[in-house]
């Protein structure tokens, strides 16, 4: 991997930079297709995958909102462009947002009873199946069993095709333990254990924090799911929504699956959940821990923090700004107030950038532990409670964003 990975453009080839990257064997045919191209060509065609599903991703959701004008759909087409974590996915070219647009792609298919339509949107899903996981959800009518069926078929025959097989599987599981664990405390985790960490508990101690969080989110979804009589659609983002504090493996781009239900929370609703979904908003699509990783760049961080904030307000059905509207921009002043101190108390290294000079991987090790060893290396995997803080801050979002979610549909039945 490394002997190819050196020749690209911008990597230093002076020292070690293996950059590792899981993936299920049925997403072997794609990458295996781009790898055959230039590597200028294969850039462009990763690019304009990535700029279709954010169009997918958006297009869907204003749909399943109900959205109407173009002043609206404009306006929420700027929300999904301009949040963080979407920024961050096209920027680094993470396949979470292919599976993201997979993802709200068959939310809108299993609403309008499309099994083929949705069966391929929930495999493209599945390109990343710890955010496809969320569909779980969605399964109470016979559509959307049908079409996670013939996903489910054309996913095992994908990966038969890549000569995986039931032994490949396994390794694949067992190649996905060794990576999560090579960076389950590290800096660029955004899950409750790595937080733990950071804040200063024990390795065994956040790990079962982060197993206790984990359980509690699944319960609530259930709990409240069937307390409050949520529709399939709306309990399936309640599960979105609970999904980064339930999962054991989650970085900064994971949570473009939040802007989902914050675009179908900025079109449909009015006056407290609105409110409520303005927090979250701010919450989770501001990348609060790149002002610590980033210090040239806060400004820029801050400055789209306002064009969310701007963005969110606009996607209100009403031309007039209400109190509700209010609610992202006091959320941005405020809690900039206390991220920045942070981020300057602490800032927080980067990589490959922190690596030391003609730094060499241990010639042993797998790629897992190649990583491991760059990680600390870097320094990414200190705990600092100042990174703990600023990582928290989505998971707060997401736990706002689960209450607007329940007091919208609330508001709805009434």
């Amino acid at each position: 991997m490394w002997r190819t990975e050196r020749t690209i453009d911008g990597v230093e080839g002076t020292r070690d930079e293996l950059l590792p990257y899981a993936g299920p064997a049925a997403a072997l045919p794609l990458f295996g297709a781009l790898a055959r191209l230039p590597y200028g060509s294969a850039v462009r065609a990763w690019t304009a995958l990535l700029a279709l599903a954010l169009a997918a991703l958006a297009l869907s959701s204003l749909r399943l909102a109900g959205a109407r004008g173009g002043r609206t759909t404009l306006a929420a087409l700027l929300l999904a462009l301009i949040a963080g974590p979407v920024t961050s996915a096209l920027a680094l070219g993470q396949a979470a947002l292919l599976a993201a647009g997979g993802l709200a792609g068959a939310l809108l298919a299993y609403e309008r009873r499309a099994p083929a339509a949705g069966a391929l949107a929930t495999l493209v899903a599945g390109l990343q199946p710890n955010l496809a996981v969320g569909l779980i959800a969605r399964m109470r009518d016979r559509f959307a069993v049908g079409s996670a069926a013939l996903a489910g078929a054309a996913f095992a025959a994908l990966t038969l095709l890549a000569g995986g097989g039931i032994a490949g599987f396994g390794a694949y599981l067992h190649r996905l333990q060794e990576h999560g664990r090579a960076e389950a405390f590290a800096a660029i985790q955004h899950t409750p254990a790595a937080i733990a960490w950071a804040l200063g508990a024990p390795a065994a101690t956040a790990a079962a924090f982060g197993l206790a969080t984990a359980l509690v989110a699944v319960a609530a979804v259930v709990v409240v799911t069937i307390r409050q009589r949520l529709c399939a659609l709306d309990g399936t983002l309640l599960g979105l929504a609970a999904l980064p504090l339930a999962l054991p493996f989650f970085h900064e781009h994971d949570f473009v699956i939040e802007v989902i239900p914050l675009l179908i929370l900025a079109v449909r609703t009015s006056g407290t959940p609105r409110c409520v979904a303005g927090v979250s908003a701010i919450l989770v699509l501001v990348d609060w821990f790149g002002l610590a990783q980033r210090g040239p760049g806060q400004a820029q961080i801050l400055a789209q923090g306002a064009a969310v904030a701007c963005a969110f307000a606009a996607c209100g059905r009403s031309r007039r700004l209400g109190y509700a509207d209010l609610a992202p921009f006091a959320t941005l002043a405020l809690v900039a107030c206390c991220a920045f101190p942070l981020a300057h108390w602490a800032p927080a290294p980067t990589w490959p950038d922190a690596l030391p000079a003609g730094y060499r991987a241990p010639a042993a090790a797998d790629a897992s532990g190649v990583w491991a060893d760059e990680e600390r290396a870097a320094g990414l995997d200190a705990p600092q409670p100042a990174w703990g803080a600023l990582r928290a801050l989505p998971l707060a979002g997401c736990i706002v964003l689960g209450v607007a979610l329940a007091q919208g549909a609330r508001r709805a039945r009434l």
